[in-house]
């Protein structure tokens, strides 16, 4: 579980792009088995659409969701500035982009008794600075490209 976050018209056009060869697969997957060389070209097309930080942002909903870092919530601080069918305008992106800007990261113990067995405290920091960045370029690119957030929470 996790929220999944898209730029709405970025995606659409994506997934546009690869719609026909994804139609063709799921036909041909019907009626027959995926050769290793198509199964690898799916992969790499699921892939493209579902990059981080492109087009498509997930976080999950535990110890090492970025948000939770920030003591932020998709629930409470998120959720509450979408539409009634989940898209999150051009204002509410502002809004975002400001509280995730201003917001430390903190290491939670949850997170410390989870992560891989040979990081430090550092390492964590670490890469929740990455998911944080990653997070930030994401938001700046829909308002640099006038496009709304598609948030599935």
């Amino acid at each position: 579980m996790g929220a999944d976050v898209f730029l709405e018209k970025a995606y659409d056009k994506k997934y546009e792009d690869h719609k026909e060869t994804l139609d063709s697969f799921e036909k041909v997957g019907s009626e027959v088995e995926l050769s290793e060389a198509q199964r690898q070209h799916m992969s790499n097309i699921y892939d493209d659409l579902y990059k981080q930080g492109d087009v498509y942002f997930r976080d999950s909903y535990n110890s090492g969701s970025v948000l939770w870092a920030m003591n932020l919530s998709w629930w409470d601080d998120i959720l509450p500035m979408c539409d009634d069918e989940g898209y999150l305008d051009t204002d509410g992106i502002r809004k975002f982009l400001g509280m995730v800007e201003d917001a430390p990261l903190h290491v939670s113990q949850g997170f410390q008794d989870n992560m891989p067995s040979d990081w430090a405290y550092d390492d964590a920091m670490k890469y929740l600075q990455g998911e944080a960045d990653l997070l930030i370029s994401f938001l700046q690119k829909a308002l640099d490209t006038n496009d709304r957030l598609s948030c599935s929470l």
